[in-house]
């Protein structure tokens, strides 16, 4: 029981530092200082370290040995090239999903829009952020293409990184909750083509607005 309160609060913890990132509040490139972040948040310093350790592991923090751990910088290509892959791969667990679904699979897609759909009419950014992975999460697990799911479970913090960036703008946040029901009509109605296109133009959106975010310039040319 123990283990799993450390582990449930090394999560929090996990995302409330990616919430300062992504923010600004925790500048890219500037070392984190563990007991300042400790104090701000109210936590202990082992959920913390745990976290730290795995903002490490998602390439979202550097270890230098020596001097400590820093934020890591990101580049215009850098976070356009994270979208292509994960538009690439992101449709493709879409298409291999769609021989798998089912009425309780498409029922399940559908519970988590509604836990979406609560969390944006509340305003709770960081809930809608949680149930939007849920859902991208859900139709990877559907494909049950394992060498699919670990590839983008290891892209998993960088995208929540930029997946928080892009909630920030409330015309991404409407535009991308209109667009799953349709990625969800399109996979019940077994239209595989249109639900891969649809997941393509789903993620591209906040592959354009993140990369604009970084550098306006490298986002024109990027089109």
């Amino acid at each position: 029981m123990a283990s799993q309160k450390y582990q449930t609060r090394t999560w929090h913890v996990y995302h409330d530092i990616v919430r300062l990132i992504s923010t600004g509040e925790i500048k890219a490139g500037v070392r984190l200082d563990e007991q300042q972040i400790a104090d701000a948040l109210g936590v202990s310093r082992t959920p913390l370290r745990e976290a730290i350790t795995r903002l490490v592991q998602d390439g979202l923090v550097e270890n230098r040995p020596y001097r400590g751990n820093f934020v890591r910088s990101f580049t215009a290509k850098e976070v356009f090239d994270l979208y292509e892959v994960r538009k690439g791969l992101e449709s493709m667990a879409v298409r291999v999903a769609m021989p798998h679904l089912t009425e309780e699979s498409v029922a399940h897609l559908r519970t988590i829009l509604g836990e979406i759909d609560t969390a944006l009419q509340s305003g709770d950014l960081e809930a809608y952020g949680l149930a939007d992975q849920q859902f991208h999460d859900a139709i990877a697990q559907l494909s049950g293409n394992t060498t699919l799911i670990t590839i983008l479970d290891q892209l998993r913090g960088q995208i929540q990184l930029i997946r928080t960036m892009a909630n920030q703008n409330p015309d991404v946040v409407g535009i991308t909750a209109m667009e799953r029901p349709e990625i969800v009509d399109a996979m019940a109605n077994g239209e595989v083509d249109r639900a891969a296109h649809l997941m393509e133009e789903h993620i591209e959106l906040v592959q354009r607005y993140t990369t604009l975010r970084f550098d306006p310039v490298a986002a024109s040319t990027a089109d």
